[in-house]
């Protein structure tokens, strides 16, 4: 644990000069977990997420879990997201998201590996420019945990995630720069060729303590750390002329607290 989070200050300072936005950040999330009978576990978790000034979006989850063997588990489940707009002080149009999962795991005495693969599909609402976002976003997500279960009660872990955009908006530009009537701002002829843009736009390292009080009530305080690199294309309604197209990076540390009822 004091090796991961040295490891993440050195680390911070050069991220941070290839970066665009720095935030702070906070998670609070409240989790009830069913045992339906031996390997199945139904869950319902409540997260809210929020920044140094505002809160970002409110997560409503359901889930099933399996667990058919010890080292195995597979999960589906879905998820409603309300994001938070400070500026109109309401929610903006909501995201649904569909996932689903499968977790391999290997013990080596008192230390536990995990590494967990997940898709995911989000179909964003509202109205917004299809050609700058994709309306169903899918993704791949893989995560590796250690943790130490020596202390049994506390089981400090680490892991790191990376994920993968599968079908961002992508295509191609005329090559000579234009201005509009105004002679305000250039452009570039543009066309759009589909969500076919295929890249990894975020990676996370995650530090935390698992605190089993017992069977039944579980708390575990975190801290994330997440550096992302979005390819964000700027284009006019019609998706006929480009603006800008570049990667945006940014990195976000948050403090997360998380509690867990089991019954």
């Amino acid at each position: 644990m004091k090796k991961l989070i040295i490891g993440l200050a050195l680390l911070l300072p050069a991220v941070a000069l290839a970066q665009t936005t720095a935030e702070f950040g906070a998670r609070a999330s409240v989790e009830a977990n069913l045992k339906i009978r031996k390997g199945f576990h139904l869950y319902v978790e409540e997260e809210l997420r929020a920044n140094t000034t505002s809160l970002d979006d409110i997560r409503t989850t359901v889930g099933l879990t399996y667990k058919p063997v010890k080292w195995l588990k597979m999960g589906v489940g879905y998820t409603l997201i309300n994001p938070y707009s400070a500026s109109n002080t309401a929610f903006k149009a909501p995201r649904h998201r569909f996932f689903a999962d499968v977790a391999g795991s290997l013990t080596a005495g008192d230390f536990q590996f995990t590494l967990k693969e997940r898709f995911q599909y989000t179909h964003r609402c509202g109205s917004f420019n299809v050609y700058q976002s994709t309306p169903n976003a899918m993704a791949l997500k893989s995560k590796f945990t250690v943790k130490y279960k020596g202390w049994y009660t506390a089981q400090p872990y680490l892991s790191f995630e990376m994920r993968t955009a599968l079908n961002d908006p992508w295509g191609t530009a005329g090559t000579t720069q234009q201005w509009n009537k105004s002679g305000t701002k250039t452009y570039y002829d543009y066309t759009h060729t589909g969500y076919t843009h295929v890249y990894n736009n975020r990676y996370r390292g995650e530090a935390g303590v698992d605190i089993e009080f017992n069977k039944k009530h579980s708390l575990k305080p975190y801290v994330l750390v997440d550096f992302t690199s979005d390819y964000e294309i700027d284009t006019n309604a019609e998706g006929t002329r480009l603006f800008s197209a570049a990667y945006v990076n940014g990195i976000k540390v948050s403090l997360g607290l998380s509690y867990v009822f089991s019954f």
